[in-house]
């Protein structure tokens, strides 16, 4: 009995012994694991607690002209950035978690594209109230020492620091960009200690010639939709194009963001080195067909003119690269950077001479610049030749409308050569007519007339206007016409008004140089390019587009065209000519050339529209200019001078004259040349109803008083004008 009981608590110690190994095992294999097979992962959780990682943003590409001159580059620029999570932990870190919250009222539930969600009866669908952490007052309470000693005085924009909290708390908000350098040095010296408030140096976008071809380049911003300008890391860029150039090349032009791994202190401070860095990628360089000095060569010459509503269009007619595109007013795409203030977004679009509107890509009645393919297009048809003699009076009967000569004096017999020397409206009313409004339209398909070149985006460009029978029964416009002109049926007189570039004809100035382009290297039309080619940092072409693309030709014999070229020749070089006064180049070279002037009417004012597009050395042409005027005199007055200088100029570089590319202010609009409309017993009314700030006209036909005032056309601008003839 006592042997048992003795053996008892042995068999006890025993299994107690064997129960502590058993623990000691697996407290061992636990250890084991976590300090050498999952090691790697422990040390991850462990600097996820004490680090921050930082994204880099990229620099956006630069945009050069032809010959590598900078047209949009980037600066550095030192911000103060809000690290709104790493903010809101410390807050509360600080406050034992007592942070505070805020109230979200119910509001309309958006789609991804912002457009409301609605119920199936057509209600908007509201959200619940629902509370968040308010890290606006955090913010405002944080940053409060920083603003009293630095005595900054940029408001806190609470509801950009919310919408940021919520979407992309992980990224920096730039809270204030540009800072001076006594303001970054005191920041650095006093070393605020503030967990989330850093300065950084970012890039910043910048134009460093100011207004200088502010169309073509376009401006950056933030993106309407985040979601549609994500870079490859899933982050949304913070920068995008939003117009022009900068806009269309955008997926070029954005760079990759890099990131950075830092060790932080419990109190936020950055300790050391950084733990791991991954370098941004620069953006791709795109280079433009424009010639920074034609540029300039030919926005210099619009200013000098006093002239402030227009555009110039520079071409090479051997490839139809663009080697100038300007429109005026403008503006200078700096006022963006880093974000264009209300005041100056609102001066810009309440301005009723709308420089963010491109002129050289939108449409204007064209006036008797127009005749050039309407000859071409009866020397094709076979119905006319550069032979056919028309008799030319003051006047002449069409259907029930009398049309009259631009001058009202009668101009005798002649034919085409002669008819575009002195730009005679009653010869092109009876040529119009014999060669057909069919014969017309097609030779100005064929040059790309009523076609957008998309060089800067389809919806920054017009298509132009190829009026015609087809054109008249398509469903929106003969409605139009019915409604607004009580016409339903295509006369000789409608054609005869498009023969002079009227009634219901638009193109804009990009079409019509590159017609003349056509004109000028003997038939061949070619696509017009703005840019050349598209280059990464290390200098590998990405993007190269190839000159020359031939997009159609016109189609004439040799011996046709080139009596066409005669009669622009002598507009220019001989006496007599609409050119001869204002746009001949006495010392030469020689050119040819043509004028226009299309009536146009502007909130009850007459408007003119004046162009003059020419081309030259006549014998083997280099370039091709078109210039418009809005509220011009005559064409010939108004752009012919532009134009001739622009040529002068360009002939003067050719041989060695030094072009200076300078930066350029913006050249602000006026109405100069808007003048009371000249009324008649039978007269047309102006235009009424007409959209304040839209360049605008609306048409009477050319001389003929009693034919019905045209405009436009549904879902077009109303930019319709009748022809003063060739002056």
């Amino acid at each position: 009995m006592l042997d048992e009981d003795s053996r008892a608590p042995g068999w006890r110690l025993g299994l107690l012994g064997l129960l502590i190994l058993a623990a000691l095992g697996v407290l061992l294999t636990r250890l084991w694991s976590l300090q050498i097979t999952n090691s790697g992962e422990a040390v991850e959780r462990a600097e996820t607690q004490t680090t921050v990682k930082s994204r880099i943003a990229p620099a956006r590409g630069g945009i050069c002209d032809r010959n590598g001159i900078d047209l949009a580059d980037n600066r550095p620029s030192f911000d103060i950035d809000f690290y709104l999570d790493v903010l809101e932990r410390d807050y509360a870190k600080r406050n034992k978690n007592r942070v505070p919250h805020l109230t979200v009222p119910s509001h309309p539930q958006v789609d991804t594209d912002g457009d409301p969600v609605r119920d199936k009866w057509g209600n908007p669908v509201m959200t619940k109230p629902y509370s968040e952490i308010d890290i606006a007052e955090i913010v405002k309470e944080s940053i409060q020492p920083v603003s009293q000693t630095l005595g900054l005085t940029a408001p806190i924009n609470e509801r950009e620091i919310r919408k940021h909290f919520r979407e992309q708390a992980d990224l920096p908000y730039h809270y204030m960009t540009d800072l001076d350098f006594a303001t970054v040095a005191q920041f650095e010296e006093r070393n605020f200690g503030i967990a989330g408030i850093q300065i950084a140096q970012n890039p910043a976008r910048e134009y460093p010639l100011g207004a200088f071809a502010s169309h073509i380049l376009g401006y950056v911003g933030r993106p309407v939709n985040q979601e549609d300008h994500v870079a490859d890391d899933g982050t949304p860029f913070e920068t995008v194009g939003l117009h022009g150039i900068e806009a269309i090349m955008d997926d070029h032009l954005q760079g990759e963001p890099g990131y950075r791994v830092q060790r932080v202190s419990s109190q936020g401070y950055y300790e050391g080195q950084p733990l791991s860095t991954n370098d941004p990628t620069m953006g791709n360089t795109v280079y433009l067909t424009i010639d920074a000095r034609v540029q300039y060569i030919a926005e210099t010459a619009f200013r000098d003119s006093g002239w402030t509503r227009g555009a110039v269009v520079v071409m090479d007619p051997k490839n139809g690269d663009v080697l100038a595109l300007a429109s005026f007013p403008n503006y200078d795409p700096n006022t963006f950077i880093p974000r264009i203030k209300s005041a100056d977004w609102d001066k810009l679009n309440k301005d009723e001479t709308t420089p963010l509107y491109n002129r050289a890509l939108h449409n204007f009645p064209p006036g008797s610049t127009y005749k050039i393919m309407v000859a071409l297009a009866g020397l094709k048809s076979g119905h006319v030749t550069a032979n056919t003699d028309f008799d030319c009076p003051s006047a002449i009967q069409i259907g029930d409308h009398l049309f009259h000569n631009s001058d009202r004096a009668p101009g005798g017999t002649m034919s085409l050569v002669n008819a575009i020397k002195v730009s005679s409206d009653v010869f092109f009313y009876q040529y119009g007519i014999k060669a057909g409004i069919d014969a017309i339209d097609a030779m100005g398909e064929r040059v790309g007339f009523g076609h957008k070149w998309g060089l800067l985006g389809d919806s920054d460009e017009d298509a132009g206007v190829l009026p015609g029978p087809g054109w008249m029964k398509r469903p929106d416009i003969s409605k139009w016409l019915l409604r607004t002109h009580n016409i339903n049926t295509w006369t000789n007189a409608q054609t005869a008004n498009a023969a002079i570039g009227q009634g219901y004809v638009l193109e804009t100035p990009l079409q019509m140089a590159t017609f003349l382009c056509s004109v000028a290297n003997g038939g061949t039309v070619y696509q017009p390019r703005l840019y050349s080619q598209v280059v990464d940092y290390q200098g590998n072409v990405v993007a190269q587009p190839p000159a020359g693309v031939i997009y159609n030709t016109l189609g004439v014999k040799p011996g046709q065209l080139k009596a066409v070229q005669e009669g622009m020749y002598k507009v220019v070089e001989e006496e007599g000519g609409t050119g001869y006064a204002t746009a001949r180049l006495p010392t030469g070279p020689h050119m040819a050339g043509k004028t226009g002037t299309a009536q146009a009417y502007r909130h009850g004012k007459q408007d003119l529209k004046t162009w003059f597009y020419c081309y030259g050395p006549f014998e083997n042409p280099k370039y091709v200019t078109c210039v418009l005027v809005e509220g011009g005199t005559w064409g010939a007055t108004a752009a012919g001078p532009i134009a001739s200088s622009i040529m002068k100029q360009l002939f003067a570089m050719d041989a060695g004259t030094p072009v200076n590319v300078a930066a350029l202010q913006p050249l602000a609009g006026n109405f100069k040349g808007v003048t009371d409309v000249e009324t008649h017993d039978d007269g047309p009314a102006p235009a009424a109803g007409v959209a304040p700030g839209t360049p605008t006209a609306s048409a009477e036909t050319g001389g003929d008083d009693n034919t019905p005032q045209a405009d436009a056309p549904p879902s077009l601008p109303m930019h319709n004008g009748s022809s003063k003839g060739g002056r």
